[in-house]
This record gives structure tokens, sequence and C-alpha cells, in this order.
């Protein structure tokens, strides 16, 4: 009997994700993993429209984002979030999921800011990896946002 591979987890305890992804299995599949990485919620919605709500009610501390959606896609969710008034949600980072090789979208992603995008299908352990770096260097300097920042090793 084979065992899940060992994910990486978040560095703070108190990780809020939001998931913008129109298919139901990928966005259970997201919502499990990041569980699994010690996310203490995960937001889930089907398209940008609903995504740019939850992200202005609930002001998650990450967003992972699919780009083709309907009705409102994944740049113009994207466009929707760097243009908040709210700073926290301006600044909140993204990362774009696509199986598609569209590298017009990419640069677009890229002209709003994205702090990266993941293919489709996808590794996990990579995956988690590449999430967990993004959230330790946008909360680098700031943890209160997150909750408790991660252990210091002694200098001397």
């Amino acid at each position: 009997m084979s065992t899940a591979p060992k994910l990486e987890r978040f560095a703070a305890d108190n990780v809020v994700v939001l998931v913008v992804e129109d298919d139901d299995t990928t966005r259970s599949l997201l919502l499990r993993m990041l569980k699994t990485m010690g996310a203490a919620q995960v937001l889930e919605a089907t398209n940008g429209c609903d995504g740019l709500r939850l992200a202005c009610e609930h002001r998650p501390n990450m967003a992972i984002c699919d780009v083709h959606m309907a009705p409102v896609d994944g740049l113009s969710f994207l466009g929707g979030v760097r243009a908040a008034l709210d700073a926290k949600i301006s600044a909140m980072p993204v990362v774009m999921f696509t199986g598609a090789k569209d590298s017009a979208a990419m640069e677009k992603a890229k002209s709003l800011g994205v702090q990266g995008y993941l293919p489709k299908p996808f590794n996990p352990k990579a995956f988690a990896s590449f999430m967990c770096d993004v959230a330790a260097k946008h909360y680098k300097t700031d943890w209160s946002g997150v909750g408790t920042p991660p252990p210091t090793k002694d200098a001397g």
C-alpha cells in the first residue's frame, strides 16, 4: 500500500489561501493539498468574479488562480486584485495555474505582477514547495498578517 508524498508545509500557522478554479476535480485536489500543507483556511471560487468578491470579503494571504474560466477569467481576477483600494488585497501574492501554453497570457500576468505560473498537470511536491516559497518571500518582513513566524536559529 503506497502513501501520499509528504508535502512541504507553510512556515506560518494561519495562512488563508484563495483557490479560483472552475474545474471541480482540480479545485478539490488543490483544497486537500493546501490543507495538508497547513493552510488554516482555503476559500474556493469557480470564476474570477466570485474570487474577487471572496478576496475583498476575507482578505486571504495568497491566491492561486486558473487562467481560463468564464464568465470572468484569471487575468481579469488578477487585474481586479491589483486595482483594489485595500493595500492588503492589492499586494496579495497571486499564482496563475493553467494547462494552456499561452505566452500572451503569461506576459499579461507578468505585467500585472503575478508571483508565478504553475503548469497543469503538476507535481504535488513541486507545487507545495513553490507555494511555500511564495508565501515565505512575500511575508518575510511582516508575519503579523499570517500568524506565527517561523522559528529562527540561534546565532551562537
